[in-house]
């Protein structure tokens, strides 16, 4: 807890909101600015009249006037708990709540160039009585879970890589082994080993990167499906899946690697085999 005067609006999380239909009044009451999830769910928009406590029984309960609805920014623990929210001016929450020059939290935005732990150091010097965090602080300290989720996300994206290898070795490996007639007739007319072998890998190569399109054309319909989904789910526009360059680039770049490793096993194996055996098989 610590004593602050200029902060210009606080957040108060809402025990029962209702609507009223006092138009006439709306321009004398104080304003209130409402998430768009929660002007979604109460299906109001500016110029309503909400009726608003600090407690879920509605006493000393006052009227406030919808000034503007926005889209902040949400964090994925906030759109899982559901609740509504308003920003209120702070005097307007001091005397609502009935507790005047005292607030809970206090957000510092540096400038450009200003030392985040520098500034939490010389804050935490100067008095008692709070804590203070950055923002990557506090950032890691409410994303654990998220952090847990995301580790398992990515075992499970390397057990999925492991055994999509394994069956992209053995599709290229089959697709080139059946080339074996082809592979002995070119050699029987004179074509090098060298190059015999440089089109082997080029063919499984080309296979594993056509493997590589078509699992990325699933995943995004995947993505884009898990989006369409949870987003009206939960009234939010958060992001629930995305495919990111990174994982694509990781993916193709291990397609093109495995495609050359089991291009140039095929060669070695084929180039082994006396030519007029493969032609007759």
């Amino acid at each position: 807890m610590g004593h602050h005067r200029s902060v210009a609006r606080a957040s108060l999380l809402v025990p029962l909101v209702f609507l009223l239909a006092l138009p006439g009044f709306a321009a004398d009451l104080p304003e209130a600015a409402v998430p768009e999830r929660t002007a979604r769910r109460l299906r109001v928009r500016p110029g309503d009249v909400l009726e608003v406590a600090a407690d879920p029984a509605m006493r000393r309960a006052q009227r406030v006037r919808v000034a503007v609805v926005w889209n902040p920014a949400e964090h994925p623990a906030d759109v899982a708990r559901q609740e509504l929210r308003l920003v209120l001016r702070l005097p307007f929450l001091e005397a609502l709540t009935g507790r005047p020059d005292t607030v809970d939290r206090v957000v510092v935005r540096l400038r450009q160039g200003a030392q985040a732990q520098r500034v939490r150091e010389d804050l935490e010097a100067w008095a008692v009585g709070f804590d203070a965090y950055t923002a990557e602080e506090l950032a890691a300290h409410t994303s654990r879970a998220f952090v847990v989720v995301s580790r398992f996300h990515r075992a499970i994206a390397l057990v999925t890589l492991l055994a999509g290898g394994i069956f992209l070795v053995a599709v290229t490996g089959l697709r080139t082994s059946e080339m074996r007639r082809e592979i002995g007739a070119l050699r029987l007319v004179g074509i090098g080993r060298g190059t015999i072998a440089l089109a082997v890998v080029g063919i499984a190569t080309g296979v594993a990167l056509l493997g590589t399109l078509l699992g990325l054309g699933i995943g995004a319909v995947l993505v884009a499906a898990i989006n369409a989904y949870y987003q009206p789910l939960f009234q939010t526009s958060l992001v629930f899946a995305v495919l990111e360059p990174r994982t694509v680039a990781a993916a193709a770049a291990f397609s093109v690697l495995l495609g050359i490793f089991s291009g140039v096993a095929v060669a070695a194996r084929l180039l082994r085999q006396p030519p007029l055996e493969q032609v007759s098989r």
